[in-house]
């Protein structure tokens, strides 16, 4: 998300800087054409240079060589013209590269945007699943320890049961024992008493 922000932020400020120039570049460009528009009239030397007298021939050479002299300077001025307007030219092209470039990227943003909230809502959800996964598997672990807990016990009440089962039968064998041999013993006490023998 950082360099997100940072981005953002650098194309805010570009735009900024842009606008504030814009001002000076768009009445420049109002100033270069209409000195080109007025330039490209031709000249009325006559008619600016003209004297309400008919003009002597020292005069006339004065006023050819101001016009010669003048020549040069509004060819200068013609050049420099031509080449600021192919420099505004570059620079509208480079303008026109840019502010595709930037909307190209700003579609992508948007993009990685919707993409990034998609992302992030699908990450809440499998943290969602998670967490009711880790509680589920929580309240099985307890109910499996408790089944453990309790099969241990019974397996330990068992273990007392047949000891005691065993004893129980032990004594029962022994009590059957002893009644038999009381038995047998009142048998032979009546066959002797009796004189059976």
């Amino acid at each position: 998300m950082d360099w997100l922000a940072t981005y953002s932020q650098a194309l805010e400020e570009r735009d900024e800087r842009e606008h504030v120039d814009k001002v000076c570049i768009e009445s420049y460009t109002k100033l270069a054409d209409h000195a080109a528009a007025s330039w490209s009239t031709p000249l009325d030397v006559q008619g600016d240079a003209a004297p309400a007298e008919p003009a002597t021939p020292k005069a006339r050479s004065k006023g050819r060589g101001t016009v010669e002299a003048e020549a040069p300077a509004l060819a200068t001025l013609r050049i420099d013209l031509a080449s600021t307007q192919k420099a505004r030219a570059t620079l509208e092209s480079q303008l026109t590269d840019i502010t595709t470039q930037l909307d190209a990227l700003s579609t992508q943003q948007r993009l990685s945007q919707q993409q990034l909230t998609v992302l992030t809502k699908q990450k809440q959800d499998v943290d969602r699943k998670l967490r009711d996964r880790d509680e589920e598997l929580r309240g099985k672990s307890k109910l499996v320890e408790q089944a453990h807990d309790e099969m241990a016990a019974l397996g330990l009440q068992l273990n007392v049961a047949e000891v005691r089962s065993e004893r129980l039968e032990k004594e029962n064998k022994e009590l059957v024992e002893r009644w038999m041999r009381r038995m047998g013993e009142e048998a032979e006490r009546v066959n002797r008493d009796s004189k059976w023998e």
